[in-house]
């Protein structure tokens, strides 16, 4: 159907569009028909007829005037002087009849006159009437051009009428049409399975069954949605008719039982872990209150034990870099606690774990340490914290969200995939320039899980361990930073997918706070958060925030971060120049200007990452607000340690004021 409406709209609007170019190349030649033609010999002829007659035959020039005029007598043009050129040399009784004058006199305007010069007389003609026939007929060209373009516009407007709304019109009246009776079939349907499957009015959408009101749907997509929301409760209705007592039927069984049951209704069977809800958020995934408690006080103990408070956990000043060894593992253990995720593991083999992957980082790297992991793993935990992502995270999510970010740089070599590739380093061959750091990590991490006592996630039933996989490896590969614009897209792409609910959620959030209530999270926003396409989306982009989350924190602590990250990119480059590869600017130290880098860093890379997350998570407002002020802090040791030109002062401010100003256009 669009193939043949395309075509017919196509052919009928290139003949309207033809017919109109052949119209207007056939009219645009007529004008000239009562216009002074271009090519009128008699005035330049005349003009040397008087001059021969002047010089040869002065005795009849007096008669050649007098039919020169007479000439152009019936003419709407005619010459009104004849005057002696400038220099010349002419009989006296020839200068004595010049300058002639015509009877008809001369024009009112002097843009009218048309002068003929020869050597020895000058002609000048009045050119009024010419010009203004000329002027009227563009004027009139003009008015039929507009007047056939309208014309035109509207047979054009016509056809595509006729071609393409009409049958579209048709289109969806049919859809309605059939939407309505597949809908009024659907209700009757409803209605002789309620009673068998318990399904309430709210269950079915909240309408009543009868569908005499289906003309009151304003739009085709808003009935057909509902169609398939009523089939799809239907569905799950007929398919679990009693819902968790179905389940709880099932977990009396024997597996072999459970698996012929499963068989027989055309589902997959994988043991015990098929009854796990590994993939949906569910209420279950809040952490009970007994157990917090319990859990919350046996973590408490051990940070302070460690010589923390949970007022640093629960801070931006925690630098692992600060820290010895003991306050670093209680850090990394704290955020593991099974209050934070509801996941059950043993705290020996978790600590055991813990030990192993430190010793797995390097020692040597300036940047990718055990401190870099420790920082992202307390970032990450700083985040669900802020943004409450017990509300829409599973227990799977988060936990596999606090386990990449201890181990999303495991035996990190200290040199980046590019450097890698181009050296044809046995990591890349491996791994085919595929991601060879991030395969590495990954396959490192679940390495290390498998040895002895080592197995933290030991307690898990196979269900929750893939997924926990799943969601690791696919986190951790998307840390790689040939990723990172990919990362921005999709937020970029949640934002507008459900800016409706999002600004709803903003609108309610400023009543709230009004009123004193510092609830951010609308349930709305919840339900939309919690497909598992967008928690999957939001594990990977927590991370890899939060492994860019040095400019996030204090001045004092981002400092120190980039400095040893700008020693490890220097080494590298060191490495580069000596192997001849391709060198960086960040790499290149007789090149890098560390605050600029900085700044570039924040304004290119994190803030478009970050601005995005931060109207989908409004507490990540705080973290914004330190980008800024670290931007201009940078900016300010730049003015301090380079001595900059006031061109370039004002350049580089400009840029961290529309920093600042975005950030107030995304938080308004």
């Amino acid at each position: 159907t669009a193939k043949r409406i395309s075509a017919r709209l196509i052919s009928s609007l290139s003949m309207r569009v033809s017919g109109l170019v052949i119209l207007m190349v056939s009219v645009m030649p007529f004008r000239n028909m009562w216009t002074f033609p271009s090519m009128d010999w008699s005035m330049k002829g005349w003009a040397e007829n008087l001059e021969l007659s002047a010089i040869e035959h002065p005795d009849r020039f007096a008669r050649q005037l007098l039919r020169y005029e007479s000439f152009f007598e019936d003419l709407a043009y005619y010459p009104f002087e004849v005057s002696v050129a400038d220099g010349s040399d002419l009989p006296d009784n020839i200068t004595a009849l010049l300058p002639w004058k015509s009877s008809r006199g001369a024009p009112k305007r002097s843009s009218n006159e048309y002068r003929l010069e020869g050597d020895r007389i000058v002609c000048v003609y009045d050119m009024g009437a010419p010009i203004r026939w000329d002027a009227l007929m563009n004027v009139l060209l003009l008015a039929f051009v507009i007047c056939v373009m309208v014309g035109f516009s509207l047979i054009l407007s016509n056809t595509v009428s006729e071609i393409v709304l009409t049958p579209l019109q048709n289109l969806l009246s049919q859809v309605h049409q059939t939407a309505a009776l597949i809908f009024k079939s659907v209700s009757d349907m409803a209605s002789a399975l309620k009673p068998e499957a318990s399904m309430s009015d709210d269950d079915l959408g909240g309408e009543e069954d009868d569908f005499d009101a289906a003309a009151a749907f304003r739009g085709e997509t808003d009935l057909l949605e509902k169609v398939v929301r009523r089939l799809q409760i239907m569905s799950e209705a007929t398919a679990r008719p009693d819902g968790e007592e179905e389940e709880d039927r099932r977990r009396g069984l024997a597996q072999k039982d459970r698996a012929m049951i499963a068989m027989l209704g055309g589902m997959g069977f994988r043991g015990e872990e098929s009854l796990e809800p590994t993939t949906v958020w569910r209420e279950t995934d809040l952490c009970d209150d007994e157990d917090f408690i319990t859990i919350f006080e046996q973590q408490q103990q051990i940070v302070e034990m460690a010589g923390l408070s949970l007022d640093q956990l629960n801070s931006w000043n925690l630098n692992p870099l600060e820290l010895d060894r003991a306050r670093n593992h209680a850090a990394a253990l704290y955020s593991f606690g099974s209050h934070h995720h509801g996941l059950p593991f043993s705290p020996v083999e978790m600590g055991k774990f813990l030990e192993e992957v430190e010793s797995s980082y390097s020692r040597n790297n300036p940047y990718h340490t055990w401190y870099h992991a420790v920082d992202v793993n307390h970032c990450v935990y700083r985040f669900m914290q802020l943004c409450s992502c017990h509300q829409f995270l599973t227990r799977c999510d988060r936990f596999a969200l606090v386990l990449s970010a201890t181990c999303h740089d495991i035996g990190h070599p200290g040199l980046s995939n590019s450097f890698l590739i181009e050296s044809s380093d046995d990591l890349a061959l491996t791994y085919n320039d595929n991601s060879p750091l991030e395969m590495m990590h990954c396959a490192k991490l679940f390495e290390v899980l498998a040895r002895p006592r080592c197995d933290a996630l030991g307690k898990l039933s196979k269900g929750y361990y893939r997924e926990v996989r799943r969601l690791c490896v696919d986190a951790i590969l998307m840390s790689d930073f040939s990723k990172h614009f990919t990362l921005i897209k999709d937020i970029q792409v949640c934002c507008e997918v459900h800016a409706e609910i999002l600004d709803e959620a903003r609108n309610t959030r400023r009543k709230k706070k009004l009123e004193g209530d510092s609830t951010w999270m609308s349930p709305t926003v919840q339900e939309a958060l919690r497909t598992p396409e967008t928690r999957g989306s939001f594990v990977n982009l927590l991370l890899h925030l939060a492994d860019l989350s040095n400019s996030l924190k204090p001045f004092r602590i981002a400092r120190l971060w980039a400095q040893r990250q700008l020693e490890e990119n220097l080494i590298q480059g060191d490495m580069e120049k000596d192997m001849g590869l391709p060198l960086l600017p960040l790499n290149d130290r007789s090149k890098v200007c560390p605050p600029l880098a900085q700044i570039s860093f924040i304004e290119f890379l994190v803030s478009p990452l970050l601005y995005p997350m931060v109207k989908i998570l409004p507490p990540l407002q705080s973290s914004a607000e330190q980008l800024v002020l670290n931007a201009k802090m940078w900016q300010s040791q730049w003015v301090k340690d380079h001595k900059p030109t006031e061109t370039e002062q004002t350049q580089l401010s400009d840029r961290v004021m529309k920093l600042q100003s975005v950030l107030h256009e995304v938080v308004r």
